[in-house]
């Protein structure tokens, strides 16, 4: 029996591909987003995808068309300022054909909205902003902010990222740690070209991460100390290039240009509690986390893989009761909460400048790079989410 359909609440990356896997099991959804048409393409922000996001938009029928638009990573070289020690992982030593791929956030949204609108299973509302999430009887109730236009939703998905809308479900609560750090992000170019290598540096400053981002620029993404960051992000533009490249060293040469500075606070979101019928939560609505490894939007993509997945499995009248609930979010949360432990554990080992922990660190990355049951975890962790 075919489902009455799905209300998705967020028209991005995550949300828009869990509307394509469930028109690909021939079911019915609804896409309400808060921005105008379109208003996403222009979004230059990068994305780093991982190998098993690049399988699940195969299936989807979208890689071939965004695949001009995407620049492979076929080396990862891990280093730190001021000490021995390095270790680089390659796609050719395991089989794969790139450890993962750059994207902006516009050529992925527009090749899945293209996708979204030739699917007669699915429907998008622009300029739909939730104002109010009301349970009646057994269904929920989303209110725009014009009072007079309401939404029934038989089943619910929360895939808005950022946005506040949680903050309108009674029965949510959410647990949020600062890690007291902010994001500087940009582009830049250097002498020497990217060459299809990401970069992973780390300073006094905190994680220096360089994805290549086409044939020619790198995205910068540089975490620190929140006021280190502020600061920085005021340094006149040739002041700022000299002070990369003194913390990043000489693997690219000197950096010749910067893009404007974007700077945000960085947080762990976690889910607490959460209602126990008739919806559920994904992608960053659901756990937000340190940017260093790369995997929050890729666990955002796989929670909508596997929530897609277990509906495919189950009887569609338990899709949205307590069981199905609890069964959902209990098989994303081992995955979720090692993520977020790797995450962390990054961040705390690497972003720490103890006296000696730079020698340790230095001998640690020096034996990763020849120890392969530790490379092939890594490779796993940031290609899959294993």
């Amino acid at each position: 029996m075919k489902n009455p359909g799905y209300v998705i609440v967020g028209a991005g990356p995550v949300g828009l591909v869990f509307s394509l896997l469930l028109a690909k099991q021939n079911q019915d959804s609804h896409l309400l987003e808060s921005r105008r048409k379109n208003d996403s393409h222009s979004d230059q922000r990068a994305l780093a995808l991982s190998y098993g996001t690049k399988l699940i938009l195969e299936n989807l029928g979208i890689w071939e068309s965004l695949e001009s638009k995407v620049t492979e990573i076929k080396d990862i070289h891990t280093s730190q300022k001021n000490s021995f020690g390095r270790t680089i992982l390659s796609a050719s030593q395991y089989n794969l054909p790139a450890l993962g791929y750059v994207v902006s956030y516009g050529n992925l949204s527009k090749a899945l909205e293209e996708a979204v609108n030739e699917s007669s299973n699915i429907k998008i509302t622009y300029e739909f902003e939730v104002s109010a999430i009301k349970n009646e009887k057994d269904t929920t109730v989303l209110y725009g902010s014009n009072k007079d236009l309401s939404i029934e939703a038989p089943f619910l998905v929360l895939a808005d990222g950022g946005k506040n809308t949680t903050g309108l479900i009674k029965g949510l609560k959410k647990k949020e740690i600062s890690y007291n750090r902010t994001a500087l992000v940009t582009k830049v170019i250097s002498e020497i070209p990217p060459n299809k290598i990401a970069y992973e540096r780390f300073t006094s400053m905190g994680p220096i991460a360089l994805l290549p981002n086409g044939s020619e620029e790198f995205s910068l993404v540089w975490t620190g100390k929140d006021g280190d960051i502020q600061e920085l992000a005021k340094t006149p533009k040739n002041l700022f290039l000299e002070k990369l490249h003194e913390h990043f060293g000489d693997r690219v040469g000197k950096f010749l240009d910067s893009d404007k500075f974007i700077t945000f606070p960085l947080k762990k979101i976690t889910l607490e509690d959460f209602p126990k019928t008739g919806m559920v939560v994904i992608g960053n609505s659901a756990q937000t986390m340190h940017p260093v490894a790369g995997q929050g939007f890729n666990t955002g993509i796989r929670d909508a893989y596997e929530l897609s997945k277990f509906i495919n499995e189950s009887e569609s009248s338990q899709v949205g009761s307590d069981r199905f609930i609890n069964h959902y979010y209990a098989l994303r949360k081992s995955e979720t909460k090692k993520t977020l432990f790797f995450t962390d554990s990054l961040v705390n080992i690497f972003s720490n400048d103890l006296v000696g922990l730079s020698l340790t660190r230095g001998i640690s990355l020096s034996l990763l790079d020849n120890l392969k049951p530790i490379k092939n975890f890594l490779v796993d962790k940031m290609s899959f989410g294993k």
